[in-house]
Formats: structure tokens, C-alpha cells, sequence
């Protein structure tokens, strides 16, 4: 709830002041630093510890390929140097954003290629973890507590504005579901800043929107998914992500009732951009 209620403070500030988000520089850049772990919220961040104790937010932790994270994650606790290469945006009166091309990322002592030998099957443990083999099928047949109409499965599947949809099995009880959403589906009917960026077809602005859910069984036939997100990135290269806080089940409402998803707060940042905005002046009614 708190970070939501910063972002959106965020987002009616720079609407409410433009001159302040004025973009005056932006220029490619490569730092070097100690990697940090830090609770901002409720989100989990990696900073880039750089010297005379300045730093930069590298982004939420749970927004990286598990490889990526589970080297930075390595990079934290050994406390390796880090060097990244990436977009360093600077605002008139506001810190500098940096942001993270995940192919530049290099964390130096340390192969982030390399993976853990797989560890030997155990048949026992197969037989008390039936869903351990990558089987989505148990997650799609569970259900949410707040809606037990239908299925998971069910209601994922009969959205009508995902283009793609793909389920990843983390643990024998835990799944991640990852639906593209159709960008050709998002109109000036449904948020008052399509008509402030450059170009109507959000295929020049975004390359991908996407909602992703951490799906959790439970006894019988019931699932949890804390924290539903969307994450966004941007044709630049530029990630974010949003978690709505408030009501918590906003998301999965929307996929249940086959309505849009509002997206707001992304379009707003958009338009703020040179690159894909008019600036945050009156929207055209």
C-alpha cells in the first residue's frame, strides 16, 4: 500500500509540475560499485554502492531472470565489484534514474553462465511432490479464494485481451504465469494519456506489457498469489513494474470479469519521455 501510494503520488506531481520531470540529459554510462541489498517498501532492491558513498538503484529484485538475481545475489554476500553499462537519465531537480540493459550486466569474479550441477534424483522425494516435474496442470485447476467460480485455468485462458500465455513451474508447489497483454487493445477510450504520446499504437512505445502471477498451492484445491504485477519495457529498454496494492485483488478481478486492465501509470511516465510523449500538459478530452 505504501509504495503504491508513492508512485502515485509520483505520477499527479510530475502531472501537476512538468517543469520538474524536464528530461535534461541522458547519455550511456558505465559504473562501478559493490552491489547492496535493501528493503524500499515492500519491494526488494539491488543498489549499486558507488564511492563518496553515492549509489544507484539497480531495481526490484523480483523483476530479474532468476540467473541474473541469483548472481547479484552472490555479488551481495562475497562483495565483488560490479560493473554495468546503461541508460543514465537525468531530471531537472530530481536524482538521477539509471537504467539496466540486463545483457550489459557484468559482475566481475563471477561466471553468471555457470550453473549448479543438477542434483541427483531422489524417487522418494518424487513421490511425496507429485507436482515437482513441471506440471502446470495442478496450478491451472486451482482456485482463488476471493473468486471460486472457476478455475485458474479457466479464467486465464478466457481473457480476452492476453496475446500469449505461459506457466513456469518454480517448486513442486509454486508456478509463475505469464500473460502478454494485446498493446493493440489499449485505445484513448480507456486512458486519457494515449492522446498525449507521439504515436496512438503503443507498439512505439512499449515492447511488452505483461501481468505475471507467483501462483502458490495450498491444501485441497485452493492457490494464494501475493503480489500480481504488471511489467512493463518500454522500447528503450527502460523496465518498470507496479504491483497494485489497493484493492489487492484488482488484477485477478479484472481477468475474472474479462475487463481491460488500466495502465495509467505507465502511460503517464510515457509521456513524460521526449521519446514516446507530448509532455504532461491538459490531455485532450
Amino acid at each position: 500500500m505504501t509504495r503504491l501510494i508513492i508512485l502515485a503520488m509520483l505520477a499527479v506531481t510530475l502531472s501537476a509540475a512538468p517543469a520538474q520531470a524536464r528530461l535534461i540529459k541522458e547519455m550511456q554510462v558505465t559504473r562501478t560499485g559493490k552491489i547492496a541489498v535493501a528493503t524500499e517498501g515492500s519491494a526488494t532492491v539491488y543498489r549499486l554502492m558507488l564511492e563518496n558513498n553515492k549509489m544507484i538503484v539497480v531495481g526490484d529484485r523480483e523483476f530479474f531472470p532468476p540467473a541474473t538475481r541469483a548472481a547479484l545475489d552472490q555479488a551481495a554476500e562475497r562483495k565483488l565489484t560490479v560493473e554495468i553499462a546503461g541508460g543514465l537519465l537525468i531530471f531537472n531537480d530530481q536524482p538521477p534514474v539509471f537504467t539496466l540493459p540486463l545483457s550489459k550486466l557484468d559482475v566481475r569474479g563471477l561466471d553468471m553462465r555457470a550453473q549448479s550441477p543438477p542434483a541427483a534424483a531422489d524417487p522418494a522425494a518424487s513421490l511425496a511432490e507429485p507436482h515437482a516435474s513441471g506440471d502446470p496442470e495442478p496450478f491451472k485447476s486451482a482456485k482463488l479464494k476471493f473468486n471460486s467460480s472457476v478455475t485458474l485455468g479457466q479464467a486465464l485462458d478466457n481473457y480476452a485481451f492476453f496475446t500469449s500465455r505461459s506457466w513456469r513451474v518454480l517448486e513442486p508447489n509454486k508456478a509463475e504465469f505469464r500473460g502478454e497483454v494485446d498493446l493493440s487493445s489499449i485505445t484513448e477510450l480507456d486512458s486519457r494519456y494515449v492522446s498525449r504520446l507521439n504515436s496512438k499504437d503503443l507498439h512505439d512505445t512499449f515492447k511488452s506489457l505483461t501481468f505475471v502471477a507467483t501462483i502458490n498451492l495450498k491444501r485441497g484445491s485452493s492457490a494464494e498469489c501475493p503480489d500480481p504485477s504488471i511489467e512493463a519495457v518500454f522500447q528503450d529498454g527502460v523496465r518498470d513494474r507496479l504491483v497494485w496494492k489497493d484493492p489487492p485483488t484488482y488484477y485477478w478481478e479484472r481477468i475474472y470479469q474479462n475487463r481491460k486492465i488500466k495502465f495509467d501509470y505507465f502511460l503517464s511516465k510515457a509521456i513524460l519521455n521526449p521519446k514516446f510523449g507530448k509532455g504532461a500538459g491538459q490531455p485532450v478530452q
